[in-house]
């Protein structure tokens, strides 16, 4: 997700930068238009109090890229409550360094309040010593302060993750998360001068048009970058657009940008940021979830319920809990959600045992971590070129840049790195036929390699099962066209005014993990991504530091990276391994902790992301991919969040009927928009009690020994809401500031004054009957001209509640598969692998009602331009 690869190296750049005044520069440009940002109901707190002890419907834990697009999903069903909660800031008080692009390479916020500041433990094949691991910490996530690279990786690594869950109903390959990947995407093409210029490839019909995140390039790229991609070309490969589920070949990587503005586009800039009114919705920050909570309750299958969460802003700081009536979500990326489960008594009981934490379920939590190694390259530039360099080191011109920036959002702190290019293991060797060779002696040696890997991690069996199966099919791509390694041109030096060459490895054999080491939350989990453990990736990345050596050298790149000053073209062999080794660091794209696998190959959730042995708790982020790609991992963190929203969405779904319409609906029937309840789940209630009288909170043990259950405690919460709301549209009405959205009723969608009751319905009168009841997305018309706005397909004046997960809208059912639905027998089975209970995963009864076939087809509606 970050494009640079050793940011300590930059920081003494930092201090160069001039400072920024914010009295100068406009708010929140990403939403000045919203014409609901003087009455947003919708609130960004930081005020625990407000939520403690309340009950929602969805309680979601971690408020970065995965986190944030759960929220606005799941908050599209009015009659559903949501609470995101997150352990860092809003981003109001770093605006500039979260929305100017080349902040995050030159003004970063890395090493701030907003960055997590992860180590690792000691890195025995890697120099000896910790790796710094910085992760985003606030709304946005890392997505709020990285390289805004958004790629994807080639059509077969995706169906790898298919082929690791066999028999899942829920298939997560290149189709299914391709098309959730564009589901949030809103690209722009660049200009056909900029196509020309840099020799670049692009193919509308391959992105998403209508998604909440900007994607595009940026206003400035510097000449220098024109000689990119034909360099490539003059060494055998193409220019491709990446979007082709293509990895190998060059191209100018699309990113995370407003091109109307050059700002970045985060999940806060594009899922939250442009919501009307939404007060079914609460977002905390500044607390970090620190606990699962648990009862003792089972559902029908034996798998055990959450409760709620416990989280506080600091260790020394007041504790609160929140119920959670229907699912508990953890968005805490690879670091954090593991270290949540842990702490909740979900990991290997050895570990846990070791704490002294009650094991609720031994699964192996925190294994199968995966990074992308990295270091870079440095050449020396002719006198007078023009690179990153003049302007860290310029106080003129970065006071002449920032003016540009301010005043016309052009010019160099647009820029953020995008030239790179993806070539495979034939190509970095010097023949197929070597590589072949090469592919065969891993093959011989597959089972030697497995049991090093076991002792060295001390891997529980499981894990050992998946760890052969991911290594069979990365041995296969060894002949493939899979790319092996990532090469990016960076027009920033290690000091002086130089180029350099990124190289960083995509498929790493070796493997990590991450523990908890102390019962404390605040204390970081030991981190071990073992960069090198397994001899077979410095093999790849010395010949990934040849290929880079060879570009370099290919024309026209050859006239300007003119003299290799580091490591240096003497050092080889041995001595560039060493040097790779000690130079190296994360690329910040962790991942596979909580690895989407079935239960007996070391799986931690499976197809529908449920946590094994649980009955509504899930991990919604990249931790639980479970085999690497060659792509930075933010579109696809995207991808899978948005897939999510929908499979949890089809759970919760119910069907009523209606006249001549499929009508939906989620949670209660009520006609207003819900609220937060109050907890009745006793292992909240009473860990708010321990935390307000400054007891010690109860043991796993006796927390399951008490309580009333959640079942019974969520059906008081929905009594008395009924009650509520019954009362209060009974005296009052809607709400003056609702009328626009919400009193639009009509027996075709809407609330339904009729035969459903006052049900809710996600529907639409048609245009030229009554207006839209809700405001969400409009009805697929299935190629029909005669659509005027709001339903046009395309309109650009919708907000995100436009973009509406409606496979639970549509009044036509199709025969081709579309948004929710994986294309094989049923959409409601998640996984045929064995989670425990009589070798079924998670089922989901088909829908009852007048109109019981599953929707297939669904529209979106972009949001308002940030």
């Amino acid at each position: 997700m970050f494009s640079t690869t050793t940011i300590i190296s930059l920081l003494p750049l930092l201090s160069t930068v001039i400072a920024f005044d914010p009295s100068k520069r406009e708010l929140h440009p990403h939403n000045i238009n919203n014409p609901h940002r003087s009455n947003l109901k919708r609130e960004i707190t930081s005020d625990a109090s407000k939520v403690n002890g309340n009950s929602y419907d969805f309680v979601i834990a971690g408020g970065g890229v995965a986190g944030l697009t759960l929220a606005a999903r799941l908050s599209e069903w009015s009659n559903v409550t949501v609470l995101c909660i997150e352990a860092g800031g809003d981003g109001t008080d770093v605006e500039a360094k979260i929305d100017t692009p080349g902040y995050s390479y030159l003004n970063s916020l890395t090493g701030s309040a907003y960055d997590w500041a992860y180590n690792t433990v000691a890195q025995v094949d890697s120099g000896g010593g910790t790796k710094y691991w910085p992760r985003g910490k606030g709304l946005g996530g890392s997505g709020a302060i990285n390289g805004m690279f958004w790629g994807r990786p080639s059509e077969p690594e995706f169906d790898a993750w298919a082929t690791l869950n066999p028999n899942a109903d829920e298939t997560w390959d290149w189709d299914e998360v391709n098309k959730y990947i564009k589901k949030s995407e809103n690209y722009t093409a660049p200009s056909a001068d900029v196509k020309s210029k840099f020799s670049m490839t692009s193919d509308s019909s391959l992105h998403g048009t209508s998604g909440p995140i900007q994607v595009g390039h940026t206003a400035y790229i510097f000449d220098e970058v024109a000689k990119w991609i034909p360099a490539w070309v003059t060494l055998g490969f193409q220019s491709i657009d990446n979007a082709a589920g293509i990895s190998r070949g060059a191209w100018l990587s699309t990113s995370t940008i407003n091109t109307s503005n050059q700002t970045r586009s985060d999940s806060k800039a594009g899922y939250i940021d442009p919501l009307p009114p939404r007060s079914n919705l609460v977002i905390l920050t500044g607390q970090q979830v620190t606990e699962v909570l648990f009862n003792g309750t089972k559902d029908a299958n034996g798998n055990i319920i959450a409760s709620g969460v416990r989280f506080q802003a600091s260790k020394d700081a007041q504790s609160y809990s929140v119920q959670a009536n229907k699912e508990v979500l953890l968005a805490g990326g690879t670091v954090g959600s593991p270290q949540i489960l842990q702490l909740s008594g979900i990991g290997p009981s050895e570990t846990l045992e070791g704490l002294n934490i009650d094991t609720k379920l031994d699964l192996p939590v925190g294994f199968n971590l995966q990074d992308h190694v990295s270091y870079s390259m440095y050449w020396s530039t002719p006198q007078g070129t023009f690179t990153w360099n003049n302007l860290s080191t310029s106080a003129d011109l970065k006071a002449s840049a920032q003016t540009e920036y301010d005043t016309s959002k052009t010019g160099l702190w647009t820029y953020v790195n995008e030239a790179v290019g993806y070539p495979s293991m034939n190509d970095v060797m010097d023949s197929e036929e070597e590589a072949t060779s090469y592919a065969s002696n891993i093959a011989s040696q597959m089972d030697s390699t497995v049991a090093n890997v076991k002792s060295w991690l001390d891997l529980p069996d499981n894990v050992v099962t998946g760890l052969k199966a991911q290594y069979d099919i990365m041995q296969k791509w060894f002949t493939s066209d899979v790319g092996q390694l990532e090469i990016i041109l960076t027009m920033l030096g290690k000091g002086g005014n130089e180029m350099g060459i990124q190289v960083a490895l995509q498929h790493p054999w070796s493997r990590g993990k991450i523990l908890i080491s102390s019962t404390d939350p605040f204390t970081q989990p030991m981190i071990n991504p073992d960069y090198f453990g397994v001899g077979y990736d410095i093999d790849i990345m010395s010949y990934g530091s040849a290929f880079a050596r060879r570009l370099a050298a290919a024309s026209p790149l050859s006239e300007v990276m003119i003299t290799e000053v580091y490591p240096g073209p003497s050092v080889t062999g041995d001595a560039l391994n060493n040097y790779t080794k000690t130079n190296c660091g994360t690329e910040y794209h962790p991942m596979g902790t909580c690895s989407m696998l079935p239960k007996d190959s070391g799986g931690v959730v499976d197809t529908t992301l449920t946590v094994y042995g649980t009955g509504n708790l899930r991990v919604i982020d990249t931790s639980i991919a479970p085999l690497h790609i060659s792509a930075h991992t933010m579109a696809v963190t995207y991808g899978i969040a948005e897939k999510a929203s929908d499979i949890i969405k089809k759970k919760h779904w119910k069907q009523l009927a209606v006249q001549n319409t499929t009508s939906t609906s989620a949670g209660s029937d009520q006609a207003s928009t819900a609220s937060a309840g109050k907890a009745t789940d006793t292992s909240v209630t009473n860990a708010n009690a321990d935390a307000a009288s400054g007891s010690s909170s109860l043991s796993s043990g006796a927390k399951i020994g008490i309580g009333i259950g959640v079942g019974i405690g969520a059906a008081v919460g929905l009594a008395a809401l009924l009650l509520f709301f019954c009362l209060k549209k009974r005296k009052t009405g809607a709400a003056a500031n609702e009328k626009g959205w919400y009193d639009q009723r009509n027996v075709q969608g809407g609330w339904d004054n009729g035969v459903g009751a006052g049900a809710y319905k996600e529907g639409y009168a048609t245009p030229s009957n009554e207006p839209q009841a809700y405001p969400m997305a409009a009805f697929d018309n299935h190629g029909s001209s005669s659509v005027e706005p709001p339903f046009a397909a395309h309109s650009r004046t919708h907000s995100v509640d436009t973009m509406a997960t409606a496979d639970l809208a549509t009044r036509i059912p199709q025969s081709h598969s579309g948004y929710g639905l994986s294309g094989s027998s049923t959409p409601y089975r998640d996984d045929h692998s064995d989670d425990g209970h009589d070798h079924h995963g998670h089922q989901y009864p088909t829908p009852q009602g007048a109109a019981a076939a599953w929707p297939t087809q669904q529209s979106y509606q972009p949001v308002n331009l940030r």
